[in-house]
């Protein structure tokens, strides 16, 4: 995942080094990202949440005099590890010498000891190793946003400079958090990446796979093709055989990103995914298809699960 370059910050200092006065800017032309750091209010609107945020660690570096370290969630925004949820409303630092995390102006501070290892330099930025970065989400994220971090983590991608490839495994993390001891957010971790699984396709479906298991449903096999007649294979996202159910996440993406439609208009997807449907319907006649909304809503995710005749383990 990349992002473009975030928008050029608007110092105060700069307005008024050419003669303009804040009071008098026209209203809504510059959104305030920190104290005398603006950005062009249309480039903030038009913004995705990843590239606002990118916009305020920017403007963090900007108003501060030592070179802050970027953890947590900002990390995984500068490593593109995907955050679901709310989460993406502060930076995170990471400092030392601190006795407690605390919030102020926007900024959360954490005081954990870090390793020889555990920051480096992307793009001029000092962030937290990948491997450390994955850590912390897993013990400070809700359970199903860590899912859907580690899910992503644990698969090998390029990294952001695109000169290699990163490799985490699971095993890894798990010895890391271990190395943590009795330290906040041992046991959620050990949840989190112990449940993740490199085969999930997609943030949704990791969210939808944590909140089927926080709802005690039957854990269902993931990515699993069914051969068609002639030739080739149909893959369904989550599998249910012993209840003749399979599941789908449908991301919006898949009918309107270039890498997924490969040129095909949205009608013709929507008939495609109807016919794959009717071929799966043959092996599972029982199935359900949700988006975004349902699968953050577990009550609603429930009602789906519950109309394809699936039932929560007593």
């Amino acid at each position: 995942m990349t992002f473009p370059e975030p928008e050029p910050l608007i110092r105060a200092a700069d307005l008024r080094s050419i003669g303009a006065d804040l009071r008098s800017e026209p209203p809504g032309t510059l959104h305030r990202l920190r104290r005398g750091v603006y950005v062009a209010t249309q480039a903030w609107e038009q913004a995705k949440r990843e590239q606002r945020h990118r916009m305020m660690l920017t403007a963090v570096a900007a108003t501060r005099q030592v070179e802050p370290v970027y953890s947590h969630v900002s990390a995984a925004v500068i490593w593109g590890i995907p955050v679901v949820g709310p989460h993406l409303d502060r930076v995170h630092l990471h400092t030392a010498g601190r006795s407690v995390a605390r919030t102020k102006n926007g900024i959360v501070w954490h005081h954990d000891a870090l390793g020889s290892d555990d920051v480096i330099e992307i793009g001029g930025m000092l962030v937290t190793s990948y491997e450390r970065t994955l850590v912390d989400l897993a013990r400070t994220l809700p359970f199903a946003s860590a899912v859907a971090a580690i899910d992503h983590g644990i698969r090998p991608r390029r990294s952001p400079d695109g000169l290699g490839v990163i490799v985490v495994h699971q095993e890894r993390l798990l010895e890391a958090v271990a190395e943590l001891g009795r330290a906040r957010g041992v046991r959620p971790a050990r949840a989190s990446i112990g449940f993740a699984d490199l085969r999930s396709g997609s943030p949704g479906e990791s969210i939808s796979r944590a909140n089927m298991h926080l709802l005690r449903f039957p854990a269902p096999d993931l990515q699993v093709a069914f051969p068609r007649d002639g030739g080739g294979k149909d893959v369904t996202d989550f599998d249910w055989p012993d209840h003749g159910a399979f599941g789908e996440f449908d991301g919006f993406g898949k009918y309107i990103k270039a890498e997924f439609t490969d040129g095909r208009s949205i009608a013709e997807i929507v008939a495609e995914e109807k016919a794959r449907e009717n071929r799966i319907r043959k092996r599972r006649p029982f199935g359900a298809r949700w988006d975004w909304p349902i699968a953050m809503r577990p009550e609603l995710l429930r009602r789906e699960l519950m109309d394809a005749g699936l039932r929560p383990i007593a």
